[in-house]
């Protein structure tokens, strides 16, 4: 192969390295190998449920970007060999030389900038630390749950949402006003480890209390074979609330096939799903939606009436929703909430806490919340977003969460992880989980003696995505593990 030609890859892999690298960055913030590992592991799939503005950015920068910066690169390469003739002679040599080895000290940069960047080298030694997992985890099937006046639940993800966004130190005033005048009790430190800092983690972790790891990565099997049963031997809060005669009812904005959110919902007893693809077969225009799916404020509408018929049908249930409209990186504003008077990114923060509140006083004001609860909980910590700057300023980064009841039981603690919302929601909608353990969770609500170690955050963030064999076993095949 000729030298250019060697010479001309090396440099468009380095720069394709620092492109993509600076399109996570503006796009997501600062994702892990194993985040990044597994969203492209669903590969075309990915790019049909995305926002569109996410996808114009990547061809941007990985796509167009590239061969320009390369054309730079030889332009300043011809440079550099004028220069290095106007050398005196004894120094030609040595700048001879590292013009010729330039290109793999380049690529050699960017990969191990680009390994840094991604905690690569963590993502590869996680084959051979202490399994923390298989110590840790308390399987659900084998904890004798009893019922203690059992109530509905409306579990409500708000995409992003954290308390920081509360501080009028901060921001000036009060973004989340409407959410923290709302009747209830949260956490004043629900924290966000390991496996939990994108949405299908977040609802994994919070539904069936272990994190979202890599399965298939440098594995035997294949991403695609592991994702057609996602976790089918946990057992997870849909499936214990199904066991006991719950009808499951989830409804989001964005597309259910995004990152594998079909596959774990119908996987773990949703009886129903809604999404983009649902919203437009009912006849939602396209030019009705953001680049993620369904406004907030179409969503609630709907959810009002799902909420409506469940009550009416006599039936437990558990309505589960998903907003979309505080998405990095740029969110996106309702017309609704611009007609209201809501502007740029704070505005769709305040309009969005104004929607969820409105909701929550819909469900009192019709008697819902006579045998109702409500969880709302932010999906994970806010990434890249008009607002991180300011968000870098609070001191302590905890994600929002509101237990609204008539009659909620008594907290036990101030800190909170993921994990813990799978004992703490079942305790929280009148069922006994013994010892409040379950996955890797401890509940937050009532006395129990089994209470979380003191140093189980750090001990999580330097083990929990160490290899395990028994998290291996909740995704295998019957006879694999």
């Amino acid at each position: 192969m000729p030298t250019s030609l060697l010479r001309g890859g090396a440099y468009l892999l380095a720069v394709f390295l620092l492109c993509f690298s600076y399109w996570l960055h503006r796009s997501f913030g600062q994702p892990d190998l194993g985040q990044i590992a597994y969203h492209l592991s669903f590969g075309v799939e990915l790019a049909d449920a995305v926002d569109p503005v996410v996808v114009r950015r990547f061809v941007r920068w990985c796509v167009l970007a590239p061969p320009i910066f390369l054309a730079l690169l030889y332009y300043a390469e011809r440079r550099w060999l004028g220069m290095i003739e106007k050398t005196p002679p004894r120094g030609r040599a040595l700048l001879y030389r590292l013009h010729r080895w330039f290109p793999q000290l380049m690529v050699l940069g960017a990969a191990l900038f680009w390994m840094s960047d991604v905690s690569a080298f963590k993502y590869v030694t996680e084959d051979f630390g202490p399994d923390y997992f298989g110590a840790n985890y308390v399987r659900p099937d084998v904890v004798t749950i009893t019922a203690h006046r059992p109530r509905n639940l409306v579990l409500i993800y708000v995409e992003s949402l954290e308390q920081g966004y509360g501080q009028r130190a901060v921001f000036g005033h009060d973004l989340l006003a409407p959410l923290n005048n709302l009747p209830g009790f949260s956490f004043d430190s629900y924290q966000q480890v390991a496996g939990t800092g994108w949405t299908i983690a977040a609802m994994v972790a919070t539904q069936c209390g272990v994190p979202l790891e890599r399965v298939t990565l440098l594995d035997g099997n294949t991403q695609g074979q592991a994702m057609d049963s996602f976790l089918k031997n946990a057992v997870c809060l849909t499936d214990l609330l199904a066991a006991r005669g719950y009808r499951n009812v989830f409804m989001g904005g964005a597309a259910t096939a995004f990152a594998g959110k079909d596959k774990f919902l119908s996987q773990h007893h949703y009886h129903e799903m809604y999404g983009r693809a649902e919203w437009r077969k009912s006849g939602v225009p396209e030019s009705a939606m953001n680049g993620w799916g369904l406004y907030d404020a179409d969503l609630f509408a709907r959810a009002r009436t799902r909420l409506r018929e469940l009550s009416a049908s006599g039936e437990k249930f558990n309505l589960t929703l998903l907003t979309v409209d505080m998405h990095e990186p740029e969110g996106h504003l309702s017309p609704s909430c611009a007609r209201r008077g809501f502007r740029g990114f704070e505005g769709v923060v305040s309009c969005t806490a104004q929607e969820v509140a409105d909701f929550v006083r819909y469900a009192r004001d019709n008697g819902y919340l006579q045998n109702t609860n409500i969880v709302i909980l932010g999906d994970h910590l806010a990434r890249k977003n008009p607002l991180t700057e300011k968000l870098s300023q609070v001191s302590e980064r905890t994600i929002f969460n509101r237990f609204i009841a008539q009659d909620a039981p008594p907290p036990n603690r101030a800190q909170m992880l993921h994990f813990d919302m799978l004992p703490t929601i079942l305790e929280f909608v009148g069922y006994d989980v013994p010892d409040g353990r379950m996955g890797l969770g401890y509940s937050g609500f009532n006395t129990h003696r089994a209470q979380p170690p003191k140093q189980r955050t750090a001990d999580m963030e330097q083990n929990l995505l160490n290899r395990s064999p028994e998290y291996m076993a909740l995704w295998a095949e019957q006879g694999e593990h």
